[in-house]
């Protein structure tokens, strides 16, 4: 199964996602594999620093090089995830025309949720020419709980059509933004808000996936 994270917008927590969601399948007990397709390279630099033993790749967000390696690293693991790059390239739309399931990460601004609905048209289209797939969910990443923007970004991105908002959000914490520089995963804290932050993304997963 391939996995990828589609949104144009940068900062939206991509990235954040597909670190912690690599790990959540291996604990899951599945043979897993990262990609890394932004030029940054976040989540393969946080991975390669951390203790976690997950296999990674760093492939240019080129279409001909994702259209011809993606399929071969998805025959060899259970699941691939896909980390996208910023911007609605030519890179997404290969990315979402392999995908069994697209992860929008939505940031609760203005800016934001017009990025993810220029997303979920890409979603369409890649749906249009492939009868249906892929699969897609939009959720909101970096909330402020109570705010009045969480509540017209919910508001919003609940009515786009054919593309489930999921009920879990990702709250902005500052133990998620410190995972990165500690080369650490929040699902493995005990305690405090490393473990509150674990319980939003074993909840999102879950979601999703079970």
């Amino acid at each position: 199964m391939l996995v990828g994270m589609a949104n144009g917008k940068g900062g939206c927590a991509k990235s954040t996602t597909a670190f912690h969601l690599a790990h959540w399948f291996q604990r899951q007990g599945k043979r897993v594999l990262l990609v890394d397709l932004d030029p940054q390279q976040s989540s393969s630099f946080w991975l390669q620093a951390s203790e976690l033993e997950i296999p990674f790749e760093v492939l240019p967000p080129d279409s001909d090089v994702i259209l011809d390696k993606l399929p071969e690293m998805v025959e060899q693991f259970d699941v691939v995830v896909a980390d996208g790059p910023a911007g609605l390239s030519d890179a997404i739309r290969s990315i979402l025309f392999l995908s069994e399931m697209a992860l929008i990460p939505v940031q609760p601004s203005g800016a934001d949720v017009r990025a993810a609905a220029d997303a979920c048209r890409l979603v369409h289209q890649a749906r249009r020419i492939r009868g249906g797939k892929p699969e897609a969910r939009l959720f909101i990443s970096r909330a402020a709980r109570g705010t009045r923007l969480l509540q017209e970004a919910r508001s919003v991105l609940s009515q786009m059509e054919g593309i489930p908002l999921l009920e879990t959000s990702i709250t902005q914490r500052q133990v998620v933004a410190d995972a990165f520089g500690q080369a650490v995963s929040v699902l493995d804290a005990t305690s405090g808000p490393g473990l509150e932050a674990a319980g939003e993304f074993n909840r999102l997963f879950n979601e999703v996936f079970s």
